[in-house]
């Protein structure tokens, strides 16, 4: 097996909105090459995370040198998947995630991503933005180019030819052959990190809505997966990681259930609807967040949520990441 740690002196991308949601988050990027597209028979050749490290970005890869050396791969590749929060990806949640659980499983292992929120950036690319309008495909390299990274890719070969090389590698082991390989992964990752910069020219506050956020207090942490806001609440739902008790209340706050047998968690906030704007009393909450209070649709302790048709994203948001964060207070 190789094991390959590069940095570089480079910034993980970061911006006032971004740091509100993933600032207090351990961040990854994360991407595979494998021997196939199917994980009943294909396998895992090399597995790579790029990470924030001190000095700016650290590349991690782990490469593997023939069939008998997967399940050490991907044991390694769990364990640094378990130090982090939120993964970022390209078609990961259609690819890389289901792959490296199911191979995990073929080797008996548990999954990798019960603890860690998934985002991946093609559907946040395809569902959020103009680019499918605009652009050929939404290939990874594709949407590079379109964001002048073109300059920075030293690799220009397809994940098909990285397959090709791997077998052919496997018959030589030629030193040349796998510095192709482990660029072409090495590549990815680093562009992958610099596409973030994306999210700059989007919504960002209506893609956490859909794709969903982590929430930390302390050491206790949570990811709010699904947001239903109907005329009279605000629900919403998620996983957390491992608590040492149930819990559930009922109150006139608003309503918390946390269910450690599953990991799961479900909090309702009552709402007020009112000629067609829906709002929380953020004093019957306890919400005394001065950020909050300053929101363009908050006046007399009213937040407003929705105005018509329009969902405040930003302002919904907010409100549900301070409840959720005073839950978790109560664990610590």
């Amino acid at each position: 097996m190789h094991f390959v740690d590069v940095d570089y002196d480079e910034p993980f991308y970061s911006s006032d909105i971004f740091d509100f949601y993933f600032g207090d988050a351990r961040l990854g990027v994360f991407d595979i090459e494998t021997t196939g597209l199917g994980a009943d028979k294909a396998k895992i050749v090399l597995c790579g995370i790029l990470t924030p490290s001190a000095g700016g970005l650290r590349v991690r890869q782990f490469f593997s040198e023939g069939a008998h050396e997967e399940a050490e791969i991907l044991d390694l590749c769990r364990d640094e998947i378990s130090k982090l929060d939120v993964l970022f990806s390209f078609n990961g949640d259609r690819f890389d995630v289901p792959f490296v659980d199911k191979r995990l499983a073929h080797h008996h292992r548990l999954p990798a991503f019960a603890d860690c929120l998934s985002v991946d950036m093609y559907r946040v690319v395809r569902a959020h933005s103009q680019l499918r309008s605009v652009l050929p495909n939404l290939k990874q390299k594709t949407v590079e180019d379109y964001l002048g990274l073109w300059t920075h890719r030293s690799d220009r070969i397809s994940g098909a030819d990285s397959v090709y090389l791997y077998y052919e590698y496997l018959a030589t082991k030629s030193e040349k052959l796998l510095q192709f390989i482990l660029l072409h992964n090495h590549d990815d990752l680093l562009q992958l990190a610099r596409i973030l910069r994306i999210f700059g020219k989007l919504d960002l506050h209506r893609i956490a809505a859909h794709t969903g956020f982590p929430v930390k207090s302390g050491e206790a942490s949570a990811f709010v997966e699904n947001i239903l806001l109907r005329r009279k609440s605000l629900e919403f739902s998620g996983r957390f990681k491992s608590l040492p008790f149930d819990y559930i209340v009922f109150d006139e706050a608003y309503e918390v259930s946390f269910q450690n047998e599953e990991h799961r968690f479900h909090i309702r906030i009552p709402c007020f609807y009112e000629s067609g704007v829906t709002f929380a009393d953020l004093q019957a909450l306890r919400v005394e967040d001065p950020e909050v209070l300053r929101l363009p649709g908050c006046e007399s302790g009213y937040l407003v949520l929705r105005q018509g048709s329009e969902i405040h994203f930003g302002a919904m948001n907010r409100l549900i990441k301070l409840i959720l964060q005073a839950t978790l207070a109560k664990f610590r």
